[in-house]
């Protein structure tokens, strides 16, 4: 069942085996998993429902309803643009549809270094299987590669770089280019289209538009979640709401997360929560070439080269991955250098460009703080490390474009800055990387309520329930102790199957 806002007249007051809030790759999990096995399960998410033709490709319209803070979340300097999902699905119905695991080595320095000894690649294999399984994972073909990614794959084979198509989670894929403002198609397996209808068959409730705001306790132990009924048209809030439950599971995302549970006093006497916040920075290269393209057509997001990507029990991820990308001429304007004339210029010749991402793996290199109207700040400094690999990324993506064939690279640095050849790599190491120096995004966020199983460092436990608080779990990617992945929406969905699995064999622990 599904309830909006215009089926509300007044406050609403309900009861359940479990409240989740937040309805993405974590929270769809849960929903499915507890509703299942028989529970009254509860879902609370802040933004609508969009499937379909609800999806109308417009970037103005999509970029407002599907992000969080439509679309401009930020660090406080805004040197890094943070780009999370708002909708019945999260992440999931606005990504680029990559699955990828979590590498091995990283779990084992989780077992090594946080103490998180039951999470081994064994015990997560059947994990992964099953959220791969029920999102139709599959490698991208080679024949379906885009311009964009045609263009990364010639140049990474023809340095002898290692390169390879990503596996993705698109059934009858139609190649429009629209992944980032969701699929209206269908075709992209979100959690909106495959774990929510499942919880709903199941007998849960799903509130949309509705924002969870504060978590009250009792006796040590998790019993309702109160927060608001919003009207659509304009954010205002519309009803009050209070879910009073056995179990309380936050998904809300990292970020969210940590806003919902500072703002609520709970689960924070190691003074962890919203600290070791990582962002993951990405940066673009973008080239220039003589054949028409068309990037922003087919799938936007297909190949990338892991030859400088590095994973081992030590470092957990670490060295950097270029992944072939593209966009939507407002997203690709919006992220190229200088403006004006300039920008104009370059924008005409959009059906002729390639682009990648750097993708840059760090260790905890931030803080969410809670500021005075009890929103969330997102205070953020680079580490040398990471602005070492960055660089070293934005080189050798030029070269793979130059390799490929480009007239001319482009580095989305604050001033136009432009290449045409690899003696003019150099720029990098003169301009470097810096606050608000160039364009800088952040997509898989994580970190702030880490898991372990000492309270003295850790937010929750090894099986994601708060130190603090019984039968309250965060099961979203905040928990990561280290960068999980490159890409961590398979990461976080196995996580959270894992849980679920817990707790349903300590079902009387739980419930009662």
């Amino acid at each position: 069942m599904i309830v909006k806002p215009d089926d509300i007249m007044g406050d609403v007051t309900e009861s359940c085996d479990v409240c989740i809030i937040g309805s993405g790759s974590s929270g769809g999990v849960m929903a499915v998993e507890m509703a299942e096995a028989g529970y009254t399960v509860i879902v609370l998410e802040e933004g609508g429902y969009y499937k379909g033709s609800d999806l109308n490709q417009r970037e103005a319209d999509m970029m407002g309803a599907l992000y969080q803070q439509r679309g401009a979340r930020g660090t406080k300097d805004l040197s890094v643009s943070i780009m999370q999902g708002k909708a019945v699905g999260g992440g999931t119905l606005v990504n680029v549809a990559d699955c990828v695991r979590i590498h091995d080595p990283v779990l084992r320095r989780w077992e090594k270094e946080f103490g998180i000894t039951d999470m081994t690649p064994e015990i997560m294999e059947p994990y992964f299987e099953k959220a791969e399984s029920i999102i139709s994972a599959t490698q991208i073909p080679e024949k379906d590669l885009n311009g964009s990614n045609s263009m990364v794959k010639r140049g990474v084979e023809k340095l002898g770089y290692s390169g390879d198509t990503f596996h993705h989670n698109s059934v009858n894929c139609q190649k429009c280019g629209y992944c980032l403002l969701g699929c209206t198609y269908n075709a992209k397996q979100a959690v909106s289209l495959t774990y929510i209808p499942r919880a709903l068959d199941a007998g849960a409730k799903l509130y949309v538009y509705t924002r969870a705001e504060k978590i009250i306790t009792s006796e040590g132990r998790a019993k309702k979640v109160t927060g608001v009924v919003l009207n659509p048209k304009n954010g205002n809030p519309k009803a009050n709401i209070e879910i009073t439950a056995q179990v309380i599971m936050v998904a809300a995302n990292t970020i969210n997360t940590d806003q919902l549970l500072i703002n609520s006093g709970v689960a924070n006497s190691s003074g962890l929560v919203g600290k070791n916040l990582i962002l993951q920075p990405q940066t673009m290269v973008a080239a220039e070439f003589d054949e028409k393209l068309d990037s922003h057509r087919g799938i936007t997001q297909a190949y990338f080269c892991d030859e400088f990507e590095e994973a081992d029990e030590e470092r957990g991820l670490s060295g950097f991955r270029l992944e072939g990308a593209f966009g939507q001429p407002g997203i690709v304007a919006n992220l190229m250098p200088g403006f004006g004339a300039w920008t104009k210029e370059v924008m005409t010749r959009y059906n002729y460009m390639a682009a990648m991402m750097i993708l840059v793996p760090e260790e905890p290199s931030g803080e969410v703080k809670i500021n005075k109207y009890g929103r969330p700040m997102v205070h953020y400094e680079m580490r040398d490390d990471t602005k070492r690999r960055m660089m070293q990324g934005m080189k050798e993506g030029a070269k793979v474009m130059l390799a490929a064939g480009a007239k001319r690279v482009i580095f989305v640095y604050e001033t136009p800055t432009v290449i045409e050849s690899e003696s003019e790599l150099s720029v990098v190491d003169e301009t470097g990387v810096g606050a608000c120096r160039q364009s800088i995004m952040a997509f898989h966020i994580q970190g702030t309520c880490r898991m372990g199983p000492d309270p003295k460092t850790s937010v929750v436990n090894n099986y994601m329930e708060s130190h603090d608080v019984r039968n309250l779990f965060v099961v979203d990617a905040s928990v990561c102790p280290s960068t999980s992945s490159s890409h961590n929406m398979v990461a976080v969905m196995a996580m959270a199957h894992r849980v679920a699995d817990y707790i349903l064999t300590n079902k009387s622990r739980y419930f009662s």
